[in-house]
């Protein structure tokens, strides 16, 4: 039985290690090594992204809000993945949430109060 493949269809040569990683890591996972293969990918273009987007903000090519559309993430997550490589991105989450805080009160905005309290919960802060 011949099977038709689509043209949008890659071939990924693998040598004899990486099959036999790939099936016992399928039988682990309980997934068919096509639909493992498609989430190995999937998780390393998003990886991808994420890392060209911190490289581009760090050159100053990207803001934080370009970098965190890009990678399709929320800018709390790309600040985030900024610090953890050690590229500065101006204010810590914290002091992000400091600054709504104030505009809350500035403005008398309970619902801003809200979320940055929300928000502190969900970071344990």
């Amino acid at each position: 039985m011949t099977t038709a493949t689509r043209q949008d269809d890659l071939t990924i040569p693998l040598t004899p290690v990486e099959r036999e990683t790939l099936r016992q890591i399928s039988t682990v996972e309980h997934l068919d090594e096509e639909s493992l293969l498609k989430k190995f990918v999937r998780e390393g273009l998003i990886r991808y992204k994420i890392e060209f987007a911190a490289r581009a903000y760090a050159r100053g090519e990207l803001n934080l809000s370009g970098a965190a559309r890009y990678s399709g993430v929320g800018v709390e997550e790309m600040m985030r993945e900024l610090e953890q490589r050690g590229i500065d991105c101006g204010p810590t989450v914290e002091q992000f949430l400091d600054g709504l805080d104030t505009l809350a009160e500035d403005f008398e905005i309970e619902e801003l109060h809200q979320v940055a309290t929300e928000m502190r919960q969900e970071e344990g802060l």
